[in-house]
């Protein structure tokens, strides 16, 4: 009979010798980030690695890397900060991308649909159901709250 006892977490990586990165081999989220299971939990790969090899991680804080890969569970690739830190992290690296409009991954409407419903002079909830957006997104739209970029 196997045994149910769970492999050890070096064994769910291989080293990457041009990086350094330790890169994980089983379960990925859609933004790459390694899952694993744990005493019946579900952890963040790279967030088990810092609890494993640094030790707990205080409220707020967040695992982040300083390589950039998010499959990435070297301890000396990660470090503590906050969503701040990462965020800021982020445009200093060049990795910030311009989410305004259909650039972002809610947006539900096209720049032409947006001032299609700026022009439109039906209620707010004859546009709605036109387009397929709720009463506050039409007014927030004709009061220019959202999609500013399209002044």
């Amino acid at each position: 009979m196997g045994s149910n006892k769970p492999r050890p977490f070096e064994e769910h990586y291989i080293p990457e010798p041009n990086s350094g990165c330790f890169l994980w081999l089983n379960a990925l989220g859609a933004a790459g980030y390694g899952w694993i299971m744990r005493g019946g939990r579900s952890y963040q790969a790279h967030r088990y690695s810092w609890i494993i090899h640094r030790g707990p991680i205080p409220p707020g804080m967040s695992v982040l890397h300083k390589c950039d890969t998010p499959s990435c569970v070297n301890p000396d690739h990660l470090w503590l900060g906050t969503q701040r830190d990462n965020n800021l992290d982020r445009m200093r690296k060049g990795r910030s991308r311009d989410q305004r409009g259909t650039e972002h991954h809610m947006a539900k409407l096209t720049e032409a649909e947006v001032l299609a419903i700026r022009s439109d002079t039906r209620s707010h909830r004859l546009t709605a159901n036109d387009y397929g957006v709720s009463l506050t997104t039409v007014a927030k739209i004709r009061r220019q709250q959202i999609w500013k970029h399209l002044a």
